[in-house]
């Protein structure tokens, strides 16, 4: 019963933990690719907003950095699923401490680069902000 719990808790978390990273992939690329409209937009206007324009650059690298430490966490997140089904069949062996400290760091850092996916999102969008407040105002 308990095993047959945890096993759907544990499909629960790993198909949230993937929905969060394709949602932040889908999110940053998204914003990239409007960030990148909108500087066509302003390239054609008669007036010299190359300040605005200069700005957004850096914007759409932070949302590109974002897309792929998505990329990068789903990785990391396979790699986590995988050492933990290497430290449960190393139970009661040599490897076993080794390996669950391993799924662990794996874990902490995929947790980091979840995190920093969202970090360089609300970067990227103050980036553009400022850039629009400089550069056209």
């Amino acid at each position: 019963m308990y095993v047959q719990m945890f096993k759907h808790m544990n499909e629960k978390v790993i198909d949230t933990a993937n929905l969060f990273l394709r949602s932040a992939i889908l999110i940053n690329g998204g914003a990239a690719v409007a960030v990148l409209g909108f500087v066509a937009s302003i390239a054609k206007a008669e007036m010299n907003y190359s300040v605005a324009i200069v700005g957004v650059a850096d914007a759409i690298a932070y949302f590109a950095f974002g897309a792929a430490l998505g990329v990068v966490g789903i990785a990391l997140a396979y790699f986590t699923n995988y050492a933990a089904a290497a430290t449960f069949n190393a139970r009661d062996t040599a490897n076993e401490p080794r390996l669950a400290i391993a799924k662990r760091i794996i874990h902490v850092v995929a947790l980091g680069v979840a995190v920093s996916t969202i970090g360089l999102f609300v970067i990227g969008v103050l980036t553009v902000k400022a850039a629009i407040t400089d550069g056209i105002v």
